[in-house]
């Protein structure tokens, strides 16, 4: 027996329809920010070539898929960091409106290859060598002193943020209570 539409858009026929259905009902026609999330513009077919958008090759597919992994991958960060969430989530969104000494900038993508294939490189020499005398229990940061510079670009393991910065700060002359 195929399913009566409903007319009603307060109600849910479980009956006749999905909960996902009835919620695409009573929220039709809904624009700006008092409609609720939804995966709409995500999900389906393409407007601009009718491929299925996770898989489109159009600009604003991409730009859409970027975009989405951006922000994950920020999301990501600031709680590996141990940044509290903003009152309101959207102000996470964007780096400078976390709420932190630091200024952070989440970077991801094929932008980011180069940097880890070269980090992930000099890490492997690192365990090698680190590996014959046991010194493997310290965390690993890679340090690049770029030409006509002084100054250098640290990077490490965002999962070894606690153990880089107790044993930086140690170097530093600061005492923890664990000596």
């Amino acid at each position: 027996m195929p399913k009566e539409k409903s007319t009603n858009k307060t109600t849910w026929d479980a009956e006749n329809e999905t909960f996902a259905e009835f919620k695409q009902r009573r929220h039709a026609g809904w624009s700006g920010t008092g409609q609720p999330n939804s995966q709409t513009r995500q999900a389906g077919r393409c407007d601009n070539s009718g491929d299925y958008k996770k898989d489109c090759s159009c600009r604003t597919c991409i730009n859409r898929r970027s975009r989405s992994k951006g922000r994950r991958k920020q999301n990501l960060a600031r709680k590996k960091l141990g940044i509290k969430d903003n009152r309101f989530h959207g102000a996470d969104a964007h780096e400078e409106n976390w709420s932190t000494g630091l200024r952070v900038e989440v970077k991801a993508g094929k932008q980011c290859n180069p940097l880890s294939t070269f980090f992930y490189k000099c890490k492997e020499q690192s365990d090698k060598s680190h590996k014959a005398f046991g010194g493997m229990g310290k965390p690993f940061i890679q340090v690049s002193m770029p030409d006509n510079s002084t100054k250098g670009i640290v990077s490490f393991e965002l999962d070894d943020i606690e153990n880089v910065c107790i044993e930086a700060l140690k170097n530093l002359g600061y005492e923890f209570g664990d000596e």
